[in-house]
């Protein structure tokens, strides 16, 4: 290969462009099945209604991007979409940059090549989670790590310092990665330099400044996120189950990384054939001394150690969804590991390589099939607009004249309504108002509301309903169930339909 055709493939912006393109395209692809949307997407639906310090169950920042671009866009589907892909590829775009802080550019495009190969960024792109936004944010904090650490600029520690609180804005899971890059400073000489370590204090002041806000608003008790993070925490049931719940999370992120370590497979097969004996061991002997051997510890071995420390010794129960952050720099951590197999492959053939994992991939998606590949959450099947259509028509025929504004329902089929129906109605999950705590009572009341629950009997005995005021999800869409309705009908003047 030519060194000007080098330079062209290894331009972060040719390279920066392709990560973005990849993950719309796989977003997109993901979309076109989907008929309702994941419980975590519902979730947003019913909590972007008003800015607040704090969302049930997690810090603000997502919901805060989901409300942003309600300003220029509508309150639809699409939208997240849209997020997922933003959040996915900036993540993908600072892993790459900061790889090329870390090591050379031809070995930083190797990490492109095998980030773009995690399902988590590729097959699961689509999911708009904290988790999306937290990998973005923890990347753009590592990213400007490195710069800081390379360029001793101060500039770039005030950001990682930012990016920093952002991600502790996102999820309290945020603390892991980001004493995971406090130990690859600290392992690799980093903050040996009086300047490092002053950018270092610059950060963390940085951070606890832009997070404190709604951290204190959480631990005030103002939502229930501290509570929901105890009972994940403490959600793994007894001894026995360990080493099951291990091997069950250990398989799990296996196959969300299986593309990417096909393709190492063969790039170590190769350079087996190809390199005299005893170079690989030679590598990798000089690995464990070097600037490298920290940042694969502090990006994936720290995460990892904390992880497997709270469902073994914590008796957590290890969701799947917490290796998404976990691994995330795992591209990073193989190419510098394998770093032979990379020094030593011809680019043109390794993209190609990967090209044609991409493209089986892709393949499969756009297949039936898929649907039976998919993560659960009633994605593919559940008739959302189905149920968004009979619930307006029915409020349509009892009140004519007047908006549906108010959902009272479990937050999923409350979410789909949201999501799928009209004028974006206000949620109260499960009736609780202290989870919606911006509704007015007053105006709940006067504007009247559709009332969701699983069984006819739960239902309020003041609501309105006919015996077809009934769904029952088709029998092959799993973690799902019945759901009924009634209205409780406007007992004063109400907001007209527009």
């Amino acid at each position: 290969m030519s060194s000007s055709s080098k330079k062209q493939i290894d331009h972060p912006m040719w390279v920066s462009l392709a990560i973005l393109v990849l993950v719309i395209l796989w977003v997109a692809v993901a979309a076109r099945w989907h008929t309702a949307l994941h419980h975590d997407m519902a979730e947003q639906f019913v909590w972007a209604h008003t800015w607040s310090l704090g969302y049930p169950k997690h810090p603000p920042l997502p919901t805060w991007l989901f409300m942003s671009a309600m300003v220029f866009l509508p309150a639809k589907p699409m939208t997240l979409y849209g997020l997922s892909a933003l959040c996915i590829g900036a993540a993908g775009v600072f892993t790459y940059l900061a790889a090329r802080e870390l090591l050379n550019p031809r070995m930083a495009l190797c990490v492109a090549l095998l980030w773009g190969l995690q399902q988590p960024f590729s097959w699961r792109a689509w999911i708009y989670n904290h988790n999306t936004v937290l990998v973005a944010v923890v990347a753009l904090t590592v990213f400007c790590v490195t710069k800081a650490v390379r360029r001793g600029d101060l500039r770039w520690w005030c950001a990682a310092g930012v990016a920093a609180g952002l991600a502790m804005s996102t999820k309290l899971q945020a603390i892991v990665p980001l004493l995971g890059v406090i130990w690859a400073l600290w392992r690799s000489g980093g903050l040996k330099a009086d300047s490092a370590r002053r950018g270092v204090f610059v950060t963390l002041a940085l951070s606890v400044l832009v997070s404190a806000p709604a951290l204190l608003w959480m631990v005030t008790g103002h939502t229930n996120a501290l509570t929901y993070a105890n009972h994940q925490l403490g959600s793994g049931g007894g001894g026995d189950g360990e080493s099951a719940r291990l091997v069950q999370f250990v398989v799990s992120e296996l196959r969300m990384l299986a593309p990417a370590l096909f393709v190492l497979l063969v790039c170590v097969v190769r350079m087996k054939w190809q390199m005299p004996a005893g170079a690989v061991s030679h590598r990798l002997r000089a690995l464990s001394a070097s600037h490298d051997r920290a940042w694969i510890e502090g990006l994936l071995f720290v995460p990892m150690a904390c992880v497997l420390a709270m469902g073994i010794l914590g008796g957590a129960k290890m969701h799947g969804q917490w290796g998404v952050q976990t691994f995330q720099f795992s591209s990073i951590a193989l190419v510098i590991w394998f770093g032979s197999a990379f020094e030593g492959a011809a680019l043109r053939r390794l993209i190609w390589a990967t090209g044609l994992v991409q493209l089986i991939a892709l393949s499969i998606a756009l297949s039936p099939s898929s649907q039976r590949l998919h993560a659960q959450g009633a994605v593919q099947g559940y008739p959302s607009r189905d149920l968004a259509d009979r619930i307006e028509a029915d409020w349509l025929r009892l009140a004519p004249s007047c908006a549906l504004r108010y959902v009272s329902a479990p937050f999923f089929e409350g979410g789909q309504l949201a999501a799928y129906g009209h004028g974006f109605p206000d949620v109260i999950e499960d009736g609780d108002t202290l989870n919606s705590p911006w509704v007015d009572p007053a105006d709940l009341l006067a504007s009247g509301s559709v009332v969701m629950k699983r069984t006819v009997a739960e239902l309020p005995i003041d609501v309105v309903r006919t015996t077809e005021m009934t769904l029952v999800p088709p029998a092959h869409v799993k973690g799902v169930s019945p759901v009924v309705w009634g209205f409780r009908l406007p007992a004063g003047p109400c907001h007209k339909l527009n």
